[in-house]
């Protein structure tokens, strides 16, 4: 009999690996809703890539939205139940497109760790994504940061809440220039802002930043910051892996370890992720949170993967 995996594409051949994957780790797969009421997602814009959503009535009247996100609907449903919840998915998702003129159906697969997560289980999910990008069978890069470290620099610099937005766009833009002009009409001194400089748009392999980063630590946020990418990262091969602390995290949502990955051969990010206990807290779950997602339309260039 004809082998059944000779009939698949290389496509559906590599989101098989993804899932032997997750499943070996005791990850089970779960399906989403298509759609949940516009006020669930109103009322968690925050945590949204864009407030633009597809609306339409329901037979009862209430209003409906496609999801635009699979992360918040998996914890409304499967956010509490005071164990350890290890979840993946397959799932299509609707938002803007990259060019902002249309909707683009997204395929995405991804993964979720749910309720009682400590350092055992956050390491886990970044082993998972290190071997997520290795099964593509390209050259790969999986970039770290932590909400932490950029935050805790902002204090130790007593930088004006109204300065911090502009920084940490020149900041996740690697714009020193732009960097240095906010900084100076937030009022800081030439060595503050030269120090900012060094420290936020550091960026290098693990091997030589971590040891770096301890050093341009300022307090005790900045410093735990360091010491748990060092631990999460601890096994992996640091050849693929770059500390970056320019990756952009939103403290309303993130609250820990930030990553994304890519590939050679594409442009964009084809994996995200990072802890997001804050959500949690806001949708009235216990426990903390760390996942990521793969994009398989971006991944497969586009093409429509289910």
């Amino acid at each position: 009999m004809e082998n059944l995996l000779d009939i698949l594409s290389p496509q559906e051949r590599t989101v098989l690996s993804f899932r032997a994957l997750f499943e070996s780790k005791g990850y089970r797969r779960i399906k989403a809703n298509r759609f949940e009421e516009y006020r669930f997602y109103l009322e968690n814009i925050n945590f949204l890539r864009s407030e633009q959503l597809i609306t339409f009535s329901d037979l009862d009247g209430r209003l409906r939205a496609l999801k635009p996100d699979v992360t918040l609907s998996i914890v409304k449903h499967y956010g509490s139940n005071g164990g350890l919840n290890k979840l993946y998915y397959i799932e299509n998702v609707y938002r803007p497109g990259p060019t902002g003129r249309s909707f683009a159906e997204i395929s995405q697969m991804g993964l979720e760790c749910i309720g009682k997560v400590g350092k055992a289980e956050v390491s886990e999910v970044l082993y998972l994504s290190y071997e997520s990008l290795k099964l593509t069978g390209k050259p790969f890069r999986l970039s770290v940061s932590h909400v932490g470290f950029i935050a805790g620099l902002m204090k130790s610099l007593k930088v004006p809440t109204q300065y911090r937005g502009a920084l940490y766009e020149s900041i996740a833009s690697k714009n020193p220039l732009g960097l240095r002009m906010t900084a100076e009409a937030a009022g800081l001194s030439g060595e503050n802002i030269d120090f900012l400089q060094k420290a936020a748009l550091l960026s290098g392999g693990a091997d030589k930043v971590i040891d770096t980063a301890f050093k341009y630590c300022k307090n005790s946020e900045m410093h735990r910051a360091v010491g748990q990418i060092k631990d999460a990262i601890d096994g992996l091969d640091s050849s693929n892996i770059l500390i970056d602390f320019s990756i952009r995290g939103d403290e309303d949502y993130y609250s820990g370890l930030m990553f994304c990955g890519y590939i050679k051969g594409r442009s964009r990010v084809v994996l995200s992720g990072g802890q997001y206990d804050n959500m949690l807290k806001k949708m009235n779950k216990e426990g903390r949170a760390i996942g990521f997602a793969l994009y398989l339309s971006e991944l497969f260039g586009g093409e429509r993967h289910a």
